[in-house]
């Protein structure tokens, strides 16, 4: 009916996000962190052409192979991730399956299959930051 209300126990009801002053700081320190990531990134980023320009020799060429320095890059982004990744799987509750698993690991392939393409064009674009570096000034860049 209409005028039947029910009565809320009270007693063990989660505090309004307005009152959790935990989860309050949770979400600034989680703020503060994304901030100083993406802020760390735009810095290295922009200091990348420097950084190249500056590891030419005095004839202006490069010592060592661009394509070799953008595949030990990738590769060890790689190596960072699984070791991450098998970190993750180490603190695993009883009972939840294993993210190291074949079956695990090629769902997750399969479902992220569609950013093999952004990666690839972000390795086009590491190696052409280095070509790049061979007829322009590192301001021009």
């Amino acid at each position: 009916m209409l005028g039947d209300v029910k009565h809320v126990d009270n007693d063990n009801a989660k505090p309004s996000y307005a009152y959790d002053t935990h989860s309050t700081h949770a979400k600034i320190r989680d703020q503060a962190l994304k901030v100083m990531l993406v802020g760390s990134d735009c810095f290295l980023i922009g200091l990348q052409p420097i950084l190249v320009h500056m590891s030419k020799n005095s004839a202006g060429k490069f010592e060592y192979s661009p394509i070799s320095v953008n595949f030990l890059t990738e590769l060890a982004k790689c190596a960072f991730a699984i070791l991450l990744l098998m970190y993750h799987d180490s603190k695993r509750r009883a009972g939840e399956r294993s993210l190291l698993s074949w079956s695990s690991l090629n769902r997750a392939a399969r479902s992220n299959l569609l950013l093999m393409v952004p990666a690839l064009l972000y390795a086009i674009n590491n190696y052409l930051k280095f070509a790049m570096q061979l007829f322009f000034k590192p301001a021009t860049v």
